[in-house]
């Protein structure tokens, strides 16, 4: 089973409105966990590869509608074999994707959307593996090239699994190897509970871009 890698996307350069025009989602139910009463609708993200936003990305079909290596086009068009949106609350997009994060995906969104509205765009993508392996902060932007056609620039700022826990160690001078180690507990009498400092040290990173273990 893929690991989750956990992302939060942030847009800039659109309205509301726009950014309400780049979705397609459809209407699901579930039964109401109460017997007798109606099946209880929400609003639900269609599949990626249905998304307006994808829509310049070639595709092919099978005769049962199905793309055509699948695994693949995900791979090469979003950055993951799959992608799923949870919440997409203006302006920005939440979800988790399979062991990597949606880079490719991110860069299709901007380049349709700069190129359907006429506007520069970018975005701030955070992300985090399920179990901590590595995190991320990227950063986007569309320009036009001199034919007119829109192009998105991408950087990125990885940050190694191991990398954060040698911070840790350093921080409070211990073994995350050794059985007696808690993640939970205040390690000894330093009044850090290396869990909500790791926690901390992550959301400040996502927030201002630094990596700052002296917190």
């Amino acid at each position: 089973m893929a690991n989750h890698v956990y992302f939060n996307i942030e847009i800039d350069g659109l309205t509301e409105e726009q950014f309400t025009c780049l979705f397609k989602t459809e209407v699901a139910s579930r039964p109401h966990w109460m017997e007798g009463e109606d099946p209880i609708e929400y609003e639900e993200f269609c599949e990626i590869h249905e998304q307006p936003f994808m829509s310049n990305v070639e595709r092919t079909y099978d005769k049962d509608g199905w793309i055509e290596d699948s695994y693949m086009w995900y791979v090469n068009n979003c950055g993951a074999k799959w992608v799923s949106v949870d919440e997409w609350d203006y302006p920005r997009l939440q979800g988790y994707s399979a062991w990597s994060h949606p880079v490719q995906l991110v860069e299709n969104l901007l380049e349709y959307a700069s190129q359907r509205f006429n506007v520069e765009t970018s975005a701030i993508m955070t992300y985090e593996d399920e179990f901590r392996n590595f995190i991320g902060r990227d950063l986007f932007e569309t320009s036009p090239n001199e034919e007119g056609n829109w192009y998105c620039l991408h950087s990125e700022e990885y940050i190694d699994g191991g990398d954060l826990n040698a911070m840790l160690e350093d921080k409070l001078n211990c073994d995350l190897s050794s059985d007696d180690f808690d993640w939970w507990e205040e390690y000894k009498d330093t009044g850090i509970v290396p869990q909500e400092w790791m926690d901390e040290v992550v959301y400040n990173f996502f927030d201002t871009g630094e990596l700052n273990g002296e917190t």
